[in-house]
């Protein structure tokens, strides 16, 4: 397993941001195509229905809503988020290996970090210097930044994953960007302001102020950072729900799709986590699963293949002296002096040697027998009288029969 520590998946986060060169660059291409799309709509609807952009559809409490509005509210805010949302769940879909390819990594907690301290710097100086242009800008990007990162966590943890709340996220996200582009539109210099002005961007933009009741520079920075507050109330929800999952570790019989992984559980057995033991899934245990995973994230998809080691029953081996080649045995009668230890041990290693020399049979064991008693007796069965083992049938002390 390749379980870094956080500090050093920290900064692979942080080093990860030179592979994201995909989400600077659609970023650019995203900003000047809908540039271009809402001041070209706008001067074809101008032109070609200028009686129906003039004429008023409805009301919002005072002000009157005009059809030119209507339009861009449909064709300037909600068709771009909507296509925005797809682009962002094509480009993170494991289709693509975007996701398993780039942000495959072993605490996924890590991918918001970068985004989300510099959130947080935008914030406190807007708070302190106001909505100011490079301020609004800054939070913008990082604002960006921390939803496809989010995005990209989420898909990636197993305890609270949804796919469709990320492309609820996704799309709002888009809705309020759009929105923010239309407020900031009307401030752009020399021809392109005066294009926008021209595609009834401005009427648009003051009929939306005028609902809302907010100047355009408060309504420009709190429209881009709603992707941060979205993102930042997705990842206090999967902290709590994560919690909740790891202390019901170890897990029975998770299933996860193919582009998570599962949590780093405690292992099987470990007493400082009580619980069940872990069910076998596809032939290894959940955090068998947990721990493999992240090394097999430079491949596809961890390997099912079954551990067989918990299945085979184990056998104990007891000390049996028939499993010895040879049982080291020596024969000592009563008459002999008993050696000392380093005598025995001495000779011990004597008789091994001489075993691993000729392959024979060896018996080091000391055994002592009655005084007189040789190992060519037998014992009467009746009186317990040494008898020599050939030369007498009936026993010299009781008459009897000796059985052999």
């Amino acid at each position: 397993m390749s379980d870094r520590p956080p500090a050093a998946e920290l900064r692979r986060s942080v080093a990860m941001l030179a592979s994201e060169w995909w989400l600077v660059a659609g970023g650019l291409a995203g900003y000047l195509t809908y540039g271009v799309w809402v001041i070209g709509t706008g001067l074809a609807v101008e032109t070609a229905t200028p009686s129906l952009a003039a004429r008023t559809l409805t009301t919002a409490g005072a002000t009157d809503v005009t059809g030119l509005v209507v339009f861009a509210v449909v064709a300037w805010v909600l068709m771009p988020a909507v296509a925005a949302a797809w682009l962002l769940d094509r480009q993170l879909s494991n289709v693509n290996g975007n996701l398993v390819g780039r942000y495959r990594i072993d605490h996924p907690g890590v991918l918001p970090a970068p985004s989300g301290v510099l959130v947080l710097l935008a914030t406190v100086a807007a708070i302190a210097l106001g909505p100011r242009a490079p301020i609004v800008a800054v939070m913008a990007i990082a604002s960006v930044h921390l939803l496809v990162r989010t995005v990209a966590f989420g898909r990636r943890v197993y305890s609270f994953s949804p796919k469709p709340l990320f492309a609820v996220m996704a799309a709002v996200s888009g809705v309020a960007l759009a929105a923010a582009w239309l407020v900031s539109a009307p401030g752009l210099p020399g021809t392109v302001g005066e294009r926008v002005a021209s595609a009834g961007v401005v009427t648009v933009v003051d009929t939306g102020l005028t609902v809302v009741g907010v100047g355009s520079g408060t309504a420009a920075g709190i429209l881009v950072a709603v992707p941060a507050l979205l993102s930042g109330l997705y990842l206090a929800g999967q902290t709590m729900v994560a919690r909740r999952v790891q202390a019901q570790a170890p897990l029975a019989n998770p299933v996860k799709r193919a582009e998570q992984r599962y949590p780093i559980m405690p292992p099987v057995g470990d007493s400082s986590r009580p619980g069940p033991p872990t069910p076998l899934t596809n032939g290894r245990s959940p955090s068998t699963e947990s721990s493999t995973t992240s090394s097999a994230d430079d491949t596809t998809e961890p390997s099912t293949e079954a551990d067989t080691t918990d299945s085979q029953p184990s056998t104990d081996r007891t000390d049996d002296p028939s499993d010895d080649d040879s049982s080291h045995t020596q024969v000592f009668t009563a008459d002999e002096p008993i050696p000392d230890e380093a005598e025995t041990m001495a000779a011990v290693a004597e008789a091994k040697e001489a075993a691993d020399e000729d392959d024979g049979w060896v018996d080091d064991t000391a055994i002592f027998s009655p005084e007189g008693a040789t190992s060519s007796d037998d014992e009467c069965g009746e009186c317990g009288e040494e008898i020599p083992r050939d030369s007498v049938t009936f026993c010299p002390n009781c008459g009897e029969r000796v059985r052999r």
